[in-house]
């Protein structure tokens, strides 16, 4: 257990969010709190639904969430405009967003809850939606990344695109992923875009089995804005974001992609940079694995 120091006694209230859902998050949960008591830091605890307002009195100065990336994802729209930092701890299966584990947590009690304690700032997607049909506008943001994606019938969907005003490439083929560099160890990735160190202000953009080959993933400055407008959708044609949250598209429709004012504030897990995890968590690069003796 760490010792009582004056520098970690100057935090001042500490935010405890945990996924109830799962018991081993529960039990961490438990764990950090007799921690927190232990060194005479004062804390409140919340759930992670989102619907439920952060407390405010006192206004907690970093925010420690328990649970996996989707957690995390989801608590970053709690928090982000609040300022509140967030220190990840992860239960899930991989924790890009929470690179705590219960023990390193513990291991560097001390550290991260000091004033001083290292930040990341990471940008957010803002996204608007504009109706073809003159309804109001849809304002939305995401923590990892938006994906225009076919839905049933499962028929190639069609889009234009426009980068900062001028015209760009036509899509045709099974949707768009549009990712902040945090989110593009995800669905990026799997679609073969690039893997951008989460520190880049920058916007992703790749196509997800597009009909033509020269369509390939690029990469936007972060201060750009990305329009895209549906020619030709399927019933099921939809805008997912971070993969929680899903907005039904229609033809022309039109959406706006962009940096969200405020970014989010992580605390830094010491002694655990990004490209350590990618290669840790992703199995980053990693050779194939061969059956022991057998060569042939």
């Amino acid at each position: 257990m760490p010792d009582a120091s004056s520098s970690t006694r100057t935090s001042s209230t500490v935010l405890l969010l945990a996924d109830r859902s799962r018991p081993e998050a529960v039990e961490a949960c438990g764990l950090i709190e007799q921690s927190l008591g232990t060194l005479d830091i004062p804390f409140v605890t919340g759930t992670t639904d989102e619907s439920e307002a952060i407390p405010d009195s006192p206004v907690p100065d970093v925010a420690i969430v328990i649970g996996g990336d989707g957690t995390m994802i989801a608590q970053t729209r709690r928090l982000v405009d609040l300022g509140i930092p967030m220190i990840g701890v992860n239960c899930g299966r991989l924790g890009f967003l929470a690179p705590f584990s219960p023990d390193t947590f513990h291991r560097h009690l001390e550290t991260v809850l000091r004033p001083d304690r290292a930040l990341e700032h990471r940008m957010m997607l803002a996204i608007s939606v504009e109706p073809a049909d003159g309804s109001e506008a849809i304002t939305r943001r995401a923590m990892n990344d938006a994906v225009i994606t076919a839905g049933e019938p499962y028929r190639m969907i069609r889009m234009t695109t426009t980068i900062d005003g001028q015209d760009g490439p036509r899509l045709s083929g099974d949707g768009l992923v549009i990712a902040t560099p945090t989110g593009s160890t995800g669905h990026n990735a799997s679609a073969g875009g690039p893997i951008v160190d989460p520190r880049v202000e920058a916007i992703v953009v790749c196509p997800i089995a597009a009909q033509s080959l020269a369509f390939r993933p690029c990469v936007l400055d972060g201060d750009s804005c990305l329009e895209v407008v549906l020619t030709q959708v399927n019933e099921g044609t939809a805008l997912v974001l971070d993969g929680q949250r899903r907005l039904p598209l229609q033809p022309n429709d039109r959406i706006r992609f962009s940096r969200y004012a405020t970014p989010m504030k992580f605390v830094v897990c010491p002694g655990g940079p990004f490209w350590r995890i990618l290669h840790d968590k992703l199995g980053w690069a990693a050779p194939p694995r061969e059956r022991g003796g057998d060569r042939s």
